[in-house]
């Protein structure tokens, strides 16, 4: 998963409203090239819109999971992956236990270090907007396991310098929009400029 996580290189967060523009929002992403997306426990019912994709040819997983509960609900709904933007007591056994990578978020070396004694998979360096790329280059130095996905307020023009200092993935969400806001023919174009950005 974290390979094919790190092939996309982009990977929208889809924060919405309900599940339905989740949902939406979801497709038009893989209609774009965006086949691995991160639904987050912030949209209502989401559990809803992971069962509603698990048949469809996207691949989600959950993120802003905060407990055990979600992580064992997200699994049971058909997730791909787990992630929060801290490291809930718990969140990596029980992800491991139902048989889904864990990435939970951390910032400092501290909280880097201790994601990674716990056995996350990858950390989620969140809120990113908050360093720079250099900063995931001197994490990486002293820890060059590091698995990476940069996430919160990294703009489109920033993706490369991310993904060049080191980050198997960049997550974005506001510059893709939702389908209910923005219409899922924006979306789609938005998701494959994205990509050709990322991968070119």
């Amino acid at each position: 998963m974290l390979d094919a996580i790190a092939a996309q290189r982009v990977v929208p967060v889809i924060r919405t409203a309900d599940a339905a523009d989740a949902v939406a929002t979801a497709r038009a992403c893989a209609a774009g090239g965006m086949r691995i997306v991160e639904l987050t426990c912030t949209t209502p019912d989401v559990v809803a819109a992971l069962e509603a994709l698990r048949d469809d040819d996207v691949c989600a997983g959950l993120g802003t999971v905060t407990t055990v509960g979600e992580v064992e609900r997200a699994a049971a709904a058909g997730a791909a992956f787990v992630v929060s933007y801290t490291k809930p007591p718990g969140m990596v056994a029980a992800a491991h236990a139902a048989g889904l990578p864990a990435i939970p978020g951390a910032l400092t070396p501290t909280e880097v270090a201790a994601c990674l004694r716990d056995g996350a998979d990858a950390v989620k360096l969140f809120p990113a907007r908050a360093v720079s790329p250099a900063h995931l280059r001197d994490l990486r130095a002293v820890m060059p396991s590091l698995r990476a996905m940069a996430t919160g307020g990294v703009a489109a023009e920033d993706i490369g310098a991310w993904l060049a200092a080191g980050a198997d993935a960049v997550g974005v969400g506001s510059e893709l929009g939702t389908v209910a806001r923005d219409g899922a023919d924006v979306v789609r174009a938005r998701a494959a400029a994205l990509l050709a950005a990322a991968r070119g």
